[in-house]
């Protein structure tokens, strides 16, 4: 006998993707794309692994053996990091907290799934630019043409606000405000609004760049636009910083070392501001972080900081005479030995 379609599976996913993220959890447009690539590699893995069509798939052939497997499918096969193995079994969890809510005879399932604990991953050094390379960077933009002007408007604006890639992309005319006071309004994770202050040189760079390009500064006109006229990707974005460092690279020889990305121009602009002496709570509201406790690996990256503290330290040890060695105390040697 024909199984009935859809199935239990079926219409959770169904429910999950069309009601749950976008109407009750309203998520990004972003976030419901990561977790439907998790739920396709899910079930194209267990479809495979199991011999079955993934139409006929149910909840019940992805159990948390299904799971793991998949997980070391991930590292394994398709060779992704610790932290990609951990985003995709963040959207498992994500999906199985829901069936647990909405198919309770799926439960005991539901709970072993979540049971299944995230990876621990290295945290590596913060790659950052110094003052001199971004000035570096910048200088060697070459502001006879257009796509120049455009380029040095674009970086002037992405070491300014210490925004995130997808943030300066999706600007819009409107989202600036070039008068007294010079500010930009920026939407990240979450949909959250956040208004970064702008450099008066910043500013100035900005409303040369947007007379020039003709905008309409109340519309929702992008605010940087590639060759055919487009919103600028965040791939554009990184193509452009990549040019821009390896051309700087041939004056300044420290960037040839770095490995920079986008998200390096962040880093720089939050360690320029903490060696200004911003304060790490503001740091953090500048940068739209959900907790200061985000912002505080800034406060451990900079070497030259470390130096200087270990001067201080340096100083005050030496002018403090160093105690007794604690083994001139036989009492307490003895009385351990009899432990």
């Amino acid at each position: 006998m024909r199984s009935s379609y859809p199935n239990t599976l079926a219409r959770t996913v169904r429910s999950f993707f069309s009601e749950y993220l976008t109407e009750q959890r309203g998520v990004s447009r972003h976030t419901v794309l990561s977790y439907r690539d998790t739920l396709i590699l899910l079930l194209r893995f267990v479809a495979t692994s199991q011999h079955h069509d993934p139409a006929t798939l149910d909840l019940t052939a992805i159990s948390p053996e299904a799971v793991l497997a998949f997980l070391n499918y991930l590292e394994q096969e398709r060779h992704n990091k610790t932290s990609s193995r951990n985003v995709r079994l963040a959207a498992i969890h994500a999906f199985f907290r829901y069936v647990a809510t909405h198919a309770p005879e799926r439960m005991e399932q539901a709970q072993r799934i979540l049971g299944i604990p995230f990876k621990r991953t290295r945290t590596g050094t913060i790659d950052y630019l110094e003052e001199d390379e971004i000035r570096a960077v910048l200088e060697c933009i070459d502001r006879s043409t257009s796509h120049g002007r455009r380029n040095y408007a674009l970086l002037s604006m992405l070491f300014n606000t210490g925004a995130r890639a997808q943030e300066i992309v999706d600007l819009n005319a409107c989202d600036l405000q070039l008068d007294t006071p010079p500010q930009v309004t920026l939407f990240g994770k979450g949909r959250k609004r956040r208004i970064c202050p702008l450099w008066p040189q910043t500013a100035q760079v900005l409303k040369q760049f947007s007379e020039e390009a003709q905008l309409d500064m109340r519309s929702n006109t992008p605010l940087f636009r590639n060759q055919r006229g487009q919103r600028l990707t965040r791939f554009g974005l990184g193509y452009i910083l990549s040019k821009c460092v390896q051309s700087a690279a041939v004056k300044c020889p420290s960037l040839a070392k770095k490995r920079l990305h986008p998200h390096s121009a962040r880093h720089s602009t939050a360690m320029l501001l903490l060696k200004s002496g911003v304060a790490l709570v503001d740091i953090s509201h500048w940068l739209g972080h959900v907790s200061v406790n985000t912002t505080n690996r800034y406060a451990s990256a900079d070497l030259e900081m470390k130096r200087q503290a270990i001067a201080r330290a340096g100083a005050l040890a030496n002018s403090v005479t160093p105690p007794r060695s604690w083994r001139c105390d036989t009492s307490v040697i003895e009385w351990l030995a009899t432990l």
